[in-house]
């Protein structure tokens, strides 16, 4: 099993107008939804031409239930209330690293709208805490996916055949079938 995580693996990190939100525990979905034209020929096949994608981010498990959670929400909301459209403005995005591994220097980012719901839910019918899923639309085409993959330096946690396996303190073990 290896540890380079295709498109990365981390929490997700919102960013606007100078206010970062982090979610360290958030999942972040990237999805490439295909912009292509298609028509239908005198033979009544489809013919498709493929422009590009468009990048499509859910967020999931925006929790509020530590002690000091409430602050990111606290940041989001003002990260959402920044991108309300008033007379003059220019279109207002959001900077969104869905799969945001705080251990690099580079993660993929994407400027997005919004393009759902925003609903805080609870987790119970008392104050335990809340969790939130938004919806986002990358503003621009992208002509490629990209290779992007998480750290590459990290150590693998178990061996191509299985034979071995690391835990998170570095210790090793073997079954001994090896």
């Amino acid at each position: 099993m290896s540890a380079k995580i295709w498109l990365g693996f981390g929490g997700c990190k919102f960013e606007a107008n100078g206010i970062t939100a982090t979610f360290t525990g958030g999942d972040g979905k990237i999805g490439f939804n295909p912009i292509q034209l298609v028509k239908t020929n005198i033979n009544h096949n489809l013919v498709s031409r493929l422009l590009g994608y468009r990048v499509e981010i859910q967020t999931n498990e925006l929790y509020n239930i530590a002690d000091d959670d409430y602050e990111e929400y606290q940041k989001l909301a003002q990260i959402l209330t920044y991108l309300v459209h008033t007379t003059g403005d220019s279109q207002k995005t959001v900077t969104i690293t869905p799969r945001n591994d705080t251990g690099l220097d580079s993660n993929l980012d994407y400027e997005c709208i919004l393009s759902g719901n925003v609903l805080p839910t609870d987790l119970h019918r008392c104050k335990t805490g809340q969790v939130m899923s938004l919806k986002w639309q990358c503003i621009t085409m992208k002509t490629s996916i990209p290779e992007f993959v998480s750290d590459t330096t990290a150590n693998n946690y178990a061996d191509d055949l299985g034979f071995t396996y690391e835990d998170d303190s570095a210790v090793l073990y073997e079954d001994g079938l090896g």
